[in-house]
């Protein structure tokens, strides 16, 4: 009876050996797939080209068109509320022309004064 006991003891160490052995093979397999999926997403799995990266691209905004660029904007519909009446797309051009045209004129007239000063005298 005591070597049947002695076998069985020692079958028990065995086999807590071999579990241990297998856990910790188990253990490297996982880290070393946890290592290589994270390979991958790094190669592949990129934020950029997912098909969703427009929706959350934090340069999305300095990369976007405005609404409309223009009267005859082939993206703006009837339905679009994008053109109302007294708009001005082009207020700032227009703007900077009438500056400039002013700024013109009155050089001008500083020149015809000064004329009209130099033969007065």
């Amino acid at each position: 009876m005591l070597s049947h006991g002695m076998c069985s003891a020692a079958d028990a160490v065995r086999a807590d050996m071999i579990a241990e052995l297998l856990q910790k093979r188990q253990e490297h397999d996982i880290r070393e797939l946890n290592i290589a999926i994270n390979e991958f997403r790094m190669l592949h799995q990129q934020p950029s080209n997912r098909r969703e990266w427009d929706l959350y691209d934090p340069d999305g905004l300095k990369k976007d068109r405005p609404a409309r660029v223009s009267d005859d904007d082939p993206r703006c519909g009837i339905s679009s509320l994008q053109k109302f009446d007294g708009e001005d797309l082009n207020n700032k051009a227009r703007t900077k022309f009438i500056q400039e045209q002013r700024r013109i004129w009155a050089e001008q007239q500083i020149c015809e004064r000064n004329q009209v000063e130099f033969y007065m005298n």
